[in-house]
C-alpha cells in the first residue's frame, strides 16, 4: 500500500447515524474518532461578569454580543492533523457563524465571562446559512496540529442570535470534533435495488445507504453537506417517493443531478393536507438542482408545490422539467421571519401541468429565470410577488429580478405577473393565449398594493399575443395600477391580436420607448 493509499485509508468517513437509512461499506483503516468538547460556555457582553458554562445550549449572538468557547483534547491526530467541526443548531441562522482559534486553552468552563475570556484568533472557517433542527460542519483542519487541547470561539455578524447544543444538553447532539477528518465521500450515486429499495453509493469511500427513496438520499445530503458539499447524481429512471418527499435543510454547495430530463424522473403523489413537495428544502445555499423531471401528483393545495425553495439563495434549477404539481412548479421564498432570498437562477426549465403557477419569484430579489418553456399551467406562467400583509414580513417585495427570453403559453391566469417591486426586467418573452382558466388576465400585467413599492420596472421586446380563434388573453400589457410609477415600455415590444386592446395603462408616469 502506498503512503498515499494509507492516507485516504486512514480517513475513511465515520459512521453518521441517520434515521431511516442503513449504511455499509468496506472496513475502516484508522477510523476517526469522534470528540466531545473537555469544555464549553458561552461569554456575553450584556453580563460581561456572569458563567453560562453550565447552560444546555451555547448562543452566538452579533449585537448585543455573544461569544462560544469550546475546548477539546484531541488523541490521534496523526501525522497529518486534520478535523472537521460538527455542531447541532437549535434554531435558524442566514448567516451563520465563524470558527476562530484561540492560543490560550486553560480556561475553566465555570469561571470563564466575557471579560476574562482569552482572545481569539481570525476567522478560519465559516458555516453559511443553518437551518434549525440540523446539524451543521465546517473544516477546522488549520487548527489542529497534533494531539493536545485545542480551544475554538464561535461567533456570528448577525444581530439575531441562535443556539447550539452543548455539551451539557442531549447527549445525542452535543459538539464533535472528528479527528482526522474523513474524505469527502462526494459523489454518491442514486439507484433502485428493488420494488421499493433504492441505495446511494459514494464513489470515493464505497460507502453505502440503503433503504427508501427519501432516507437514502437525505442520508447522502447530510453526508456531502457536513464536508462542504458534493453532487448526488440519480441514473437513468424512474424514482418514486410514493406519498414522502425529501426534506432538505440547511445545504450549501450541494448538486441534484439526474442523467437528463428525458432519463430521470422523480415523482411523488399525495393528498395529505401538508406540504409535500418532492424537493421540499429550507435554508438552501448555492446548491443545484439539473438533468431530471419532477412529477408532484395528488389533488390542489396552493402550498404543496414540485419544487420549493424556502430561503434559498445563489441557487441553480437548470434543465429540470415539472409535468405535475399541486401547486406551484418552481417558487423561490424569502418571506418568512429572517429569510432571504436573492441570486438564483432558473434557465432552460420545462413547467405545465401545475395547478398554479409555472414559477413563482415571491419576496425574492436579484434572480433570473430564462430560456424556461412553461405551458398549461392554472396560475400564472411566471410571478414576480410581494409577501402578503399577513407575513413574518410584510409586504416585502421582489426586486431587481430579470425573466427573459420565456416562451408561456396557456397560462391560467396573467402569462407573466408582477405584484408589486421595483426594477425588474420583463425582456424578450413570448407570451400567447393567457386567461385559459380565469378571465380577465391579460399577457403581461403589472399591478400592487396601496402603499406596497412598485416602479422602474421595465417592459422590452416581448410578445403577448392571443392565436386562439376564440381569444381570452385581454391586454398584451396591462399596468393595472396608478401605484406602479416610472413603468419603462421599451422598444421591440408587440401586443397586437389581444382580446381588448394591445396596453392598457393606469399606471403613473410611464416611460415609453
Amino acid at each position: 500500500m502506498t503512503s498515499e493509499h494509507r492516507r485516504v485509508a486512514g480517513r475513511v468517513a465515520a459512521v453518521l447515524l441517520l434515521a431511516g437509512a442503513a449504511l455499509v461499506g468496506p472496513a475502516a483503516v484508522a477510523a476517526p474518532a469522534t470528540l466531545t468538547p473537555a469544555a464549553d460556555a458561552t461569554v456575553d457582553a450584556a453580563y460581561p461578569t456572569r458563567n453560562h458554562g453550565g447552560a444546555a445550549s451555547l448562543r452566538v449572538d452579533g449585537s448585543p454580543r455573544q461569544v462560544a468557547y469550546l475546548r477539546f483534547d484531541v488523541t490521534g491526530a496523526g501525522d497529518e492533523p486534520s478535523a472537521v467541526l460538527r455542531l447541532y443548531a437549535e434554531t435558524a441562522s442566514s448567516t451563520g457563524l465563524s470558527v476562530h482559534g484561540v492560543s490560550e486553552g486553560d480556561w475553566r468552563e465555570d469561571t470563564l465571562t466575557y471579560q476574562n475570556a482569552p482572545p481569539m484568533g481570525p476567522v478560519v472557517a465559516s458555516s453559511g446559512p443553518t437551518a434549525a433542527d440540523t446539524w451543521l460542519s465546517v473544516d477546522v483542519s488549520s487548527l489542529v496540529t497534533g494531539d493536545g487541547p485545542v480551544t475554538l470561539a464561535l461567533t456570528t455578524t448577525n444581530d439575531t442570535g441562535f443556539r447550539l447544543a452543548s455539551r451539557e444538553g442531549t447527549g445525542s447532539r452535543r459538539p464533535q470534533l472528528i479527528v482526522p477528518a474523513p474524505p469527502n465521500p462526494s459523489p454518491y450515486t442514486i439507484s433502485r435495488v428493488g420494488a421499493t429499495t433504492y441505495s446511494a453509493v459514494s464513489d470515493v469511500t464505497g460507502q453505502t445507504w440503503t433503504g427508501s427513496l427519501k432516507s437514502v438520499v437525505e442520508s447522502a445530503a447530510a453526508d456531502v453537506n457536513r464536508l462542504g458539499g458534493g453532487t448526488i447524481a440519480f441514473t437513468a429512471g424512474t424514482f418514486d417517493l410514493g406519498n414522502e418527499f425529501f426534506k432538505l435543510e440547511g445545504l450549501r454547495n450541494v448538486t441534484f443531478a439526474g442523467a437528463g430530463m428525458d432519463l430521470t424522473l422523480i415523482r411523488n403523489d399525495s393528498s395529505a393536507a401538508a406540504d409535500t413537495e418532492p424537493f421540499n428544502t429550507k435554508g438552501m445555499d448555492g446548491s443545484v438542482v439539473r438533468d431530471l423531471t419532477v412529477s408532484a401528483g395528488g389533488p390542489p393545495r396552493t402550498t404543496s408545490d414540485a419544487l420549493d425553495f424556502d430561503d434559498g439563495n445563489n441557487m441553480l434549477v437548470e434543465r429540470v422539467r415539472v409535468t405535475a404539481s399541486r401547486g406551484r412548479g418552481i417558487v423561490f421564498d424569502g418571506k418568512n421571519q429572517s429569510w432571504t432570498s436573492m441570486g438564483n437562477t432558473v434557465r432552460d426549465c420545462q413547467v405545465s401541468g401545475t395547478a398554479s403557477d409555472g414559477i413563482e419569484l415571491l419576496a425574492t430579489s436579484g434572480d433570473t429565470v430564462t430560456g424556461c418553456v412553461i405551458t398549461d399551467v392554472g396560475g400564472h406562467g411566471v410571478q414576480i410577488n410581494r409577501s402578503s400583509p399577513s407575513a413574518d414580513q410584510p409586504n416585502k417585495t421582489a426586486d431587481d429580478n430579470v425573466v427573459s427570453d420565456n416562451r408561456i403559453d396557456q397560462a391560467g391566469q396573467d402569462g407573466i405577473n408582477v405584484d408589486g417591486g421595483t426594477g425588474n426586467h420583463i425582456v424578450d418573452n413570448h407570451v400567447t393565449n393567457s386567461a385559459d382558466d380565469t378571465a380577465g388576465r391579460d399577457g403581461i400585467r403589472i399591478t400592487t398594493a396601496t402603499a406596497v413599492p412598485c416602479s422602474g420596472n421595465v417592459v422590452a421586446g416581448d410578445v403577448a399575443t392571443d392565436t386562439q380563434p376564440d381569444r381570452t388573453q385581454r391586454y398584451g400589457l396591462n399596468i393595472a395600477s396608478a401605484g406602479c410609477l416610472a413603468t419603462v415600455v421599451g422598444p421591440g415590444n408587440s401586443f397586437t391580436g389581444n382580446l381588448s386592446g394591445a396596453i392598457r395603462d393606469a399606471g403613473t408616469g410611464t416611460v415609453h420607448g
